[in-house]
């Protein structure tokens, strides 16, 4: 009997040392986490740092769940539970909460984002590192490249979680978001293709999730920002601006974004708010532009994927409440 238990127990323990594994090295990634100037020779060993740790994510997400937490005592059997508590593994993510990171990472990502938009200065910072490092154009392209869709992940994984949420400075986030939808207006309607990683892509997940997750939030504060910086627009704008090469995962995600936005009890007060001009008056053109998501993304998806009507319901009951106000059957 003894020698049996000691066999489960260093069983047991040898199936658990890949996380352990992942996790030491995940809690060193985040450490190194700093802001620093872009293509400097700090910000160039970041982007290791971040490329590893979005693999750790990665590795993590193919790992067998462990079915013992959802058996734990006390544990919210109605849920798939916390960041903490969860059957998923995502130490990763988690220590990325606990070491206090994802507001840096956002103001990190923001602050790429403002260079990158900018010509001028984004050419005068490579030129600068071209002339001081062994880099080419190339292999600098590549840093920047794998810097985005790295940080990228990492903040969509981790925005997921309410706990992260919590924890965020969401007005930041708010204007993170208006700003890359901002910029992307004008520009070729050419949505990047599904696997892409990058912010253009990446913003509507974002979206979503503070969408599904504002009642948990400061709702008030949330929906007062979102209005403050038009973003319901703007997010229609940015999905159907490039509904024909939109992947089939980001129109689904921003479906179920409005869908939560339609389901929040304070924005079915006061949505007629979202929806008005300079002059506090109804405005058709956003109306009818808010209106394009039923044909365009909306019933495309119910076309192909009937199973979906149910969680989607709420924005399709809104459409009609839409129709309802501007006197329309």
């Amino acid at each position: 009997m003894a020698s049996a238990a000691k066999y489960a127990h260093e069983e047991a323990a040898e199936s658990e040392r890949p996380l352990r594994v992942c996790a030491e090295a995940g809690r060193k990634c985040v450490r190194n986490i700093q802001q620093y100037t872009i293509l400097s020779v700090e910000w160039l060993a970041l982007v290791d740092s971040l490329k590893q740790l979005s693999r750790l994510v990665q590795l993590e997400a193919r790992m067998p769940a462990n079915s013992k937490v959802g058996q734990a005592q006390g544990r919210n059997t109605d849920s798939d539970g916390t960041l903490w508590d969860q059957e998923a593994h995502e130490n990763a993510i988690r220590i990325l909460v606990e070491e206090a990171k994802v507001n840096l990472c956002l103001r990190m990502m923001h602050d790429y984002k403002v260079w990158q938009y900018d010509p001028a200065r984004r050419s005068q910072t490579i030129q600068q590192a071209l002339s001081t490092y062994e880099f080419n154009q190339t292999q600098l392209d590549q840093k920047c490249s794998t810097f985005e869709e790295s940080l990228g992940v990492l903040l969509a994984k981790a925005f997921q979680h309410v706990e992260t949420l919590q924890l965020m400075d969401i007005p930041m986030l708010i204007e993170h978001l208006a700003f890359v939808f901002t910029q992307c207006q004008g520009r070729d309607p050419c949505f990047p293709p599904a696997h892409s990683k990058i912010q253009e892509t990446l913003v509507t997940f974002y979206f979503s999730s503070l969408m599904k997750h504002a009642e948990e939030l400061n709702n008030k504060e949330l929906l007062a920002k979102t209005k403050e910086h038009n973003l319901v627009q703007l997010a229609v704008h940015h999905v159907l601006n490039v509904k024909t090469e939109c992947p089939d995962e980001v129109r689904q995600s921003a479906a179920e974004g409005f869908a939560a936005l339609a389901d929040n009890e304070d924005f079915r007060t006061e949505w007629q708010e979202f929806f008005a001009d300079e002059n506090g008056q109804l405005c058709r053109d956003k109306k009818m532009r808010f209106m394009l998501l039923d044909d365009h993304i909306v019933q495309e998806i119910l076309k192909n994927q009937p199973e979906k009507k149910r969680d989607l319901r709420p924005l399709t009951d809104f459409f009609n409440t839409i129709r309802r106000a501007y006197g329309e059957s």
